[in-house]
C-alpha cells in the first residue's frame, strides 16, 4: 500500500466527482479523505509504543520485526468507508460481483480508490472484508445494540 500524497487527494476528489453520486457527494469526499489521512498517518508511524518497539509475550519492548507489515486492517478501514459512502449516496448496500463476472458499479468505483493507494486484487479484499464483517457482526445484536454471550 502506498502512502497518500497531495496528488492522491486531488485524484480522490476527481474520482468522487466522476462517480456522479446522486446525493451527499461532499460528505463522501470528506469521509474518504479522512480514511486516506488515517492510512497515511498509520503508514508513517505504524506503532506509537515504547520508542518504536512493540510489547510481546516473550520480550516487553523488543524491536519491531523487519519486513512488510500486515495491512489488512487498513484495507478493512478503507472498504468500510467505501461501503458507508455508497450507502449514503444510493441508500442501498453495495453489491459485490463474483470473480470473473462483470464488475458492479460499486466494484468499479472501489477499484479506482484502491488504485490510488496501489492496492490490487480488489475482489479478494472485498470478499475478505465481507467475511470479517459477518464474523464481527455475529457477536452483536444490531437491532438491540447489545453484545451476545
Amino acid at each position: 500500500m502506498k502512502s497518500p500524497t497531495a496528488q492522491t487527494y486531488t485524484q480522490l476528489s476527481k474520482a468522487v466527482a466522476g462517480a456522479r453520486f446522486p446525493q451527499n457527494t461532499a460528505k463522501i469526499e470528506t469521509i474518504l479523505s479522512a480514511a486516506f489521512q488515517q492510512i497515511e498517518e498509520n503508514l508513517k508511524r505504524p506503532y506509537f509504543l515504547h520508542k518504536g518497539s512493540r510489547p510481546t509475550r516473550d520480550g516487553f519492548g523488543t524491536d519491531l520485526p523487519k519486513g512488510q507489515r500486515d495491512e489488512t486492517m487498513l484495507r478493512n478501514l478503507l472498504i468500510a468507508e467505501l461501503f458507508r459512502s455508497w450507502h449514503l449516496a444510493f441508500e442501498e448496500v453495495p453489491a459485490i460481483n463474483n470473480k470473473d463476472y462483470p464488475a458492479t458499479k460499486f466494484v468499479a468505483f472501489a477499484e479506482q480508490i484502491f488504485y490510488l493507494l496501489g492496492i490490487g486484487k480488489i475482489e479478494d479484499h472485498l470478499e475478505e472484508f465481507q467475511s470479517f464483517r459477518a464474523k464481527s457482526l455475529a457477536y452483536f445484536d444490531v437491532n438491540e445494540g447489545e453484545v451476545k454471550k
